[in-house]
């Protein structure tokens, strides 16, 4: 923090200036200012490619799990078609037992 004399001691360090020095200690600080500028335009110009990239990666990561989703409703359809032949063929061999069921019973009696 500074005190009352430093600053007292900053405005006669002033005082004392001649126009020419005042002037070229305001041009080195507006440089220094004008230079944190640009290290923030920087930075903000990463900032925003990695955004991008970070946009990019997510769009990447959802068509991949669009892909998968689009496998998995393939397989399901897969598995819905062989439960449904698999019961077709029950169905079948249930209909050949039964019917030779009761052609032995029928013979049978």
């Amino acid at each position: 923090m500074i005190s009352r004399t430093d600053k007292y001691n900053e405005r006669n360090h002033y005082d004392m200036m001649t126009w020419f020095d005042i002037y070229n200690e305001f041009i080195k600080k507006f440089e220094k200012i004008d230079q944190l500028q640009k290290d923030y335009i920087v930075n903000l110009e990463r900032l925003n490619s990695l955004y991008s990239e970070s946009i990019k990666n997510l769009e990447r990561v959802n068509n991949l799990y669009n892909e998968y989703i689009k496998i998995h409703e393939r397989m399901d359809r897969s598995y819905e078609q062989h439960f449904d032949y698999m019961q077709k063929m029950n169905q079948k061999w249930f209909d050949v037992f039964s019917k030779s069921l009761e052609q032995n019973q029928n013979e049978k009696r």
